[in-house]
């Protein structure tokens, strides 16, 4: 029988990078969430097509693509997935001035820039939107 942990937040992680994921992953299960990686734009719809696999946030790196190519991906996965329209994307930015370092910008519903100054900035970004008990 197939169990699930309901007040587990889970979120689904687009990192292509091979060094960072999987840092990233153990620090977010550390952190108290469920945690579904995908490679790539195509990898993360493929597994999210249908709501096959639900989730409550979705959280891309940036490397090699603009922040509105993340954005428009983050909000094609929402749509496609069928999971709540309110579900936030959160997008790492990969390269940014001393200006922008620490802040958390929001630049459209529910869709969030961190331009990160350390991991606890993600931390804290994560338990406002995506709470976990």
């Amino acid at each position: 029988m197939h169990q699930t942990t309901t007040n587990t937040a889970r979120i689904l992680v687009l990192e292509p990078d091979d060094n960072v994921r999987p840092m990233l992953k153990h620090n977010l299960q550390a952190w108290g969430y469920q945690v579904m990686m995908a490679l790539d734009a195509e990898n993360a719809i493929q597994r999210t097509q249908g709501g096959q696999d639900c989730f409550d946030l979705i959280l891309i790196n940036q490397m090699d693509q603009t922040i509105d190519e993340c954005r428009a991906i983050g909000q094609q996965i929402r749509q496609n997935s069928g999971v709540d329209s309110r579900a936030p994307i959160i997008i790492l930015a990969e390269r940014y001035g001393a200006d922008l370092e620490g802040q958390d910008i929001e630049i459209g519903d529910h869709e969030y820039v961190s331009y990160l100054e350390d991991g606890q900035q993600l931390k804290r970004l994560l338990q406002r939107l995506c709470l976990v008990y």
